[in-house]
């Protein structure tokens, strides 16, 4: 049976993805949108609401840009978390980089713009929308390479099993078991000793060799619980020894549910922790609290997860860090 949610925004996107001018941009929106749509963008994005803030503040630029750009999703997730409907997906914004975006120069090349997006539903329109788009990575694929990589920067690639947009109802008893999964995961993460990294009993959740873990532009992806462990886990538990998840309140913009093999958890704010260790991103510590946004997406085979995609709002954890990524970009443009 054909999922209505999931349709509705699969629809949305693609619809969306077709709208070349403004009148046909707002057309779609009006269409699928509530009029006092709220929308929240990763940085350097500005709150927006209704429609016409959202063609002003973020899909007018970015059409302009790439002006023969294509959305395309290669996971649809769709759910329910604390009686709300969601709908959460990522994939690519393809595109021939044009025109200058963000003031980031245009290369005339063929562009991978990383995206995730996670909606509310409510009285058959959508009422509010998350957008993340990897701006480093953006950055990276212009030229411009701002931190030390210590894993292997790529555009992630879609699932394995080229499953991760289906239409149709999952069964609930697979989307319950990966949320189990994933929840034991996340539970065994803040069991961290603060010693030894098997503290946390990782290797119980995930497939130790098989494992792929898309991290955003900065960190990159990883193969294998160890590699994972290398490149990512150790750097970060160093840097923000005390992390853990922010309070799930009423103010809290989060979500977490599952949709069959697959699963997602959403923050915006996810998380916090105290920058009191040197090295990642080849910084030195800075002593400052900061409150990353992070959203995943999780597969599962099994009874083990094989493949993660990981974003964090990366301008806006290294803005709370005090460093200032575009006016870099702005200084290095300068020079």
């Amino acid at each position: 049976m054909i999922n209505t949610n999931k349709k509705y925004v699969a629809d949305f996107l693609n619809e969306l993805s077709q709208a070349k001018i403004d009148e046909q941009i707002m057309s779609v929106l009006k269409t699928y949108l509530d009029g006092n749509i709220e929308l929240k963008a990763s940085s350097p994005f500005k709150p927006m609401q209704g429609c016409q803030e959202w063609i002003s503040g973020l899909w007018g630029p970015l059409l302009k840009s790439f002006p023969d750009l294509q959305i395309q999703p290669y996971i649809l997730l769709g759910g329910e978390y604390k009686e709300t409907s969601c709908v959460s997906t990522t994939g690519n914004i393809i595109g021939t980089f044009s025109q200058d975006w963000l003031e980031i120069p245009k290369t005339d090349q063929p562009m991978w713009i990383r995206y995730a997006a996670h909606f509310v539903i409510e009285n058959g329109k959508i009422s509010k929308a998350w957008f993340f788009f990897d701006m480093l990575d953006v950055l990276r694929q212009a030229g411009f390479n701002f931190f030390p990589n210590r894993a292997i920067e790529c555009v992630p690639p879609g699932p394995m099993t080229g499953d991760g947009v289906s239409l149709q109802d999952s069964d609930h008893e697979e989307s319950k078991k990966s949320l189990e999964l994933t929840a034991n995961m996340l539970d065994g993460l803040g069991s961290y000793d603060g010693k030894s990294l098997e503290s946390m009993g990782q290797e119980r959740f995930w497939h130790e060799e098989k494992m792929m873990w898309y991290g955003p532009s900065g960190i990159g992806t990883t193969r294998g619980l160890k590699g994972f462990q290398k490149y990512h886990q150790v750097p970060f538990i160093t840097a923000f020894p005390d992390r853990g998840i922010t309070e799930k309140t009423d103010a809290t913009q989060f979500a977490q549910f599952a949709d069959g093999n697959y699963s997602c958890d959403f923050g915006f704010p996810a998380m916090y922790g105290t920058h009191l260790g040197d090295g990642w991103l080849g910084l030195k510590a800075s002593g400052i609290k900061c409150y990353p946004r992070v959203v995943d997406f999780w597969r599962r085979e099994g009874n083990k997860l094989v493949e993660n995609w990981v974003f964090i709002d990366m301008i806006d954890m290294l803005g709370q860090l005090g460093i200032d990524v575009f006016g870099k970009l702005k200084t290095y443009r300068n020079e």
